[in-house]
């Protein structure tokens, strides 16, 4: 078992000839015992290897610097230490890991990961883990190695004492608040609590998020509720909650209730839709055929009964009320909507259940239950306005839901493979209140070794912190070479700033408008008059629409398509280019700019790219997808790994097509010429990365950036500079010992703005 691979390869060559060798038969089978004891002891090694299981397969990608913290300091000093598991990943074998490498990218933010995406070769090929982060704090390095948890507990030593003799604690939290540059509440209603009407969405807001207005094209028949009067302070509260079916026409309304603002249900009626019921959604609504089957009250009868109980300065709350307003086909000027009330960084929303659980200590929407109970609900919308308002902003930001909602996420919203649940890894406690991540380095009399151009904002102990300041990115990919193989925790600063000094958030937007131009197709001709439904069908079958439009500039109509996803652009192209629809023989073209002259390579590289390899895009499903669904639709494949289904940002429900995790590339490429040979969806390699998804749906959105924002460094530098940063950290990668955690951050900071940050990471083996 001594013996190398090398040595019996060539003992073995030895003895190629029996004739020569009378004992050579022999002398050969103890050498392949030796060779089977050699590989089953590579074997065992390889298995014993520390390895990464992250939960990134999900809807939200998205690591708090304080989860990133935690994976960090269980990395660096494991159980020993005190550390737990960070819960979004797990890190087995973490006895082997010999090193620990963080290497950050200063002014860098997620969207220059797909700028230069062609050009981050290095970086694409080895780190296949990949996640976003949240805007930053202002010393990122400062927030993930737990330098805060000192200044924090000196700040608490100091105020403790000024105040002990005092017996007053009035004041003992106002230097640990969170800043109002990190929380989105307090960004947008900053710390003083105000009165109800400082909540009210605004006309513009109402527009915006697709509320009912007078005026509107689409609502030339619906009905007020002649709730006109100026609200003030005092105005009543009411909680509405509806729920609908699918019928021929669409959802239609099936279920009101409304409750006043002692908690008081004041209306609670099922209602007949006017058209043939097709699904009544029961697993949502709680709705059934039998419930309807003597009802008689119509959505005419319910209007005027909700007329007749609101006052004149009636406010009505909800959650994602629109929807609501809309199945009742009714206009209500004054309204909050707690899914906006409770605001999120780039437009995301909690969900109720989420909200009622954390703020309210409260169950609702059991899994038990059949379907949501619109009562429960609604009461539970008006308690989350009553709470808010109370308390104000500050209480509501200080409870640190972003953080909450990580852990529920990672543990309880991802789905598992329909082979087997065992994917995940056990439930991860929060991060423990006892030693800081510094002081158990002190224990172990160990240093992070920090290298870079600038020194951090705040001083550290010398004892827990040995820098490194160089005067360039050169000296600093010198010396840190040098230092990596010896030190446990290397942070290796780069700070080129030619590129972050452009306009960071006009780069954002004009990367934002190029994936949106390449997730974009138009077709055509078609013939005057056609029929813009069932158009919209055969296209929607790839995938879900943003927008769809007609061109009437052109002799014979055009339409232009503007998809969520670049896999359904991408099918629309190729499957139906040169097909028939509604009469017509069109053609499916992409829109091609200066900016989108290289999205083929752009895509091609992204099917090839390791995170997706194993991946397949599916379409063409009738309804939401469940996992109920998902199992029995792909129970045959049995070398699924996991199912990704993304949620609709509006509606926060699932949509209609989904990914598909294999344990290879072979096995994907298997199920991909599976269901193209029996037919009835659509399939193909995956392109968007699971941590993509809540970027992209910005991109959709996008406004062209303003043009002062000038660029310091011409953009045919760019890749020069680029291609410059990806071959240092090559070289950063190269003098790193083997089992050594590397994690790649790109901050998103600078001096012109805070966008979302983005990370990978992988263990160099």
């Amino acid at each position: 078992m001594g013996e190398s691979k090398s040595m019996i390869q060539h003992k073995r060559a030895l003895c190629n000839d029996d004739e020569e060798e009378p004992n050579c038969k022999k002398r050969r089978d103890e050498i392949d015992r030796s060779q089977e004891a050699t590989n089953g002891l590579d074997l065992q090694r390889a298995q014993k290897a520390p390895r990464l299981s992250p939960a990134l397969f999900c809807d939200n990608c998205e690591i708090p610097h304080l989860q990133l913290h935690q994976l960090l300091k269980y990395a660096v000093i494991g159980k020993k230490g005190k550390a737990t598991q960070a819960s979004w990943c797990s890190i087995h074998h973490q006895k082997r890991l010999r090193r620990v490498v963080l290497v950050v990218l200063q002014d860098f933010a997620q969207h220059h990961f797909y700028q230069y995406y062609l050009h981050f070769q290095f970086l694409r090929r080895l780190f296949r883990h990949r996640f976003s982060l949240p805007p930053t704090p202002s010393d990122i390095i400062a927030s993930i190695i737990g330098l805060n948890d000192l200044k924090v507990q000196a700040q608490k030593e100091k105020i403790n004492g000024e105040h002990s003799t005092e017996g007053s604690t009035d004041q003992k939290c106002d230097c640990l608040a969170v800043p109002e540059s990190c929380d989105p509440i307090l960004q947008k209603y900053g710390r003083k609590k105000h009165g109800l009407t400082r909540y009210l969405l605004t006309e513009e807001q109402m527009r915006k998020y697709e509320y009912p207005l007078v005026g509107s094209s689409d609502t030339q028949n619906y009905v007020h509720t002649n709730c006109i009067k100026e609200p003030t302070d005092s105005s009543p509260l009411f909680g509405l909650d509806c729920e609908m079916c699918l019928t021929c026409k669409g959802n239609e309304l099936t279920r009101v209730s409304l409750v006043d603002a002692q908690g008081q249900c004041i209306m609670n009626e099922l209602v007949k839709p006017d058209n043939p019921i097709i699904n009544y959604m029961t697993r949502f609504s709680g709705i059934t055929r039998k419930m309807l089957f003597r009802v008689n009250t119509k959505l005419k009868d319910v209007q005027e009964k909700l007329k007749s109980l609101l006052p004149p300065d009636a406010v009505l709350v909800g959650h994602s009320l629109n929807c609501d307003l809309q199945a009742l086909q009714m206009i209500h000027p004054n309204v909050i909507d707690t899914s906006l009330l409770f605001t999120r960084n780039l437009e995301r929303r909690f969900r109720l259940k989420f909200l009622a659980q954390v703020i309210l200590k409260r169950e609702i929407q059991s899994t038990d239950a059949v379907g949501h109970d619109s009562t429960e609900d609604a009461t539970a919308a008006l308690n989350l306005a009553q709470y808010f308002i109370e308390h104000g902003p500050e209480k509501v930001a200080d409870i640190n839901m972003e953080d909450i909602f990580r852990q529920e996420n990672c543990l309880h919203s991802r789905l598992s493979t329909p082979k087997s649940p065992k994917n995940g890894f056990p439930h991860s406690p929060l991060p423990s209140k006892g030693p800081s991540f510094l002081e158990e380095l002190d224990k172990a009399v160990q240093k992070i070794a920090y290298v870079s151009r600038v020194g951090l904002k705040d001083p550290v102990p010398s004892s827990h912190f040995e820098a490194f300041l160089c005067t360039s990115d050169e000296e600093v990919l010198r010396r840190a070479c040098s230092i990596i193989p010896q030190s446990p925790f290397s942070i290796v600063n780069f700070q080129d700033g030619s590129i972050s000094n452009t306009c960071l958030l006009g780069t954002n937007a004009k990367v934002n408008c190029k994936f949106a131009d390449m997730m974009t197709i138009f077709a055509g001709p078609f013939k005057s008059g056609m029929c813009l439904k069932s158009v919209k069908i055969q296209f929607e079958s790839c995938g879900p629409i943003h927008s769809l439009s007609t061109i009437s500039e052109t002799q014979q109509p055009y339409i232009c398509i503007k998809y969520s996803v670049p896999e359904a652009a991408q099918l629309a192209v190729e499957l139906l280019n040169g097909s028939c629809i509604d009469g017509c023989h069109i053609k499916v073209q992409r829109m091609i700019t200066q900016q989108t002259l290289d999205h083929e390579d752009i895509f091609k590289e992204m099917e090839d790219d390791p995170e997706n390899k194993n991946t397949i895009y599916v379409s063409g499903f009738e309804r939401p997808l469940t996992e109920e669904f998902l199992q029995q639709q792909f129970q045959h494949f049995k070398e699924i790994k996991s199912v990704f289904v993304p949620t609709n940002p509006r509606s926060q429900q699932p949509v209609k097509y989904c990914y598909l995790k294999f344990h290879s590339p072979d096995a994907a490429a298997a199920a991909i010429e599976h269901m193209r040979t029996h037919g009835g969806l659509r399939i193909r390699k995956a392109i968007t990365s699971t941590h993509l998804h809540r970027w992209l749906q910005a991109a959709v959105n996008c406004v062209p950036p303003h043009k002062h924002c000038n660029q310091e460094v011409a953009p045919e530098e760019h890749s020069k500079i680029i291609r410059d940063l990806d071959r240092k950290i090559e070289q950063l990668y190269e003098s790193t010992p083997e089992n050594s955690l590397c994690v790649i951050l790109f901050t998103g900071n600078n001096s012109s703005g805070s966008l979302p940050g983005f990370g990978l990471m992988g263990i160099k083996c």
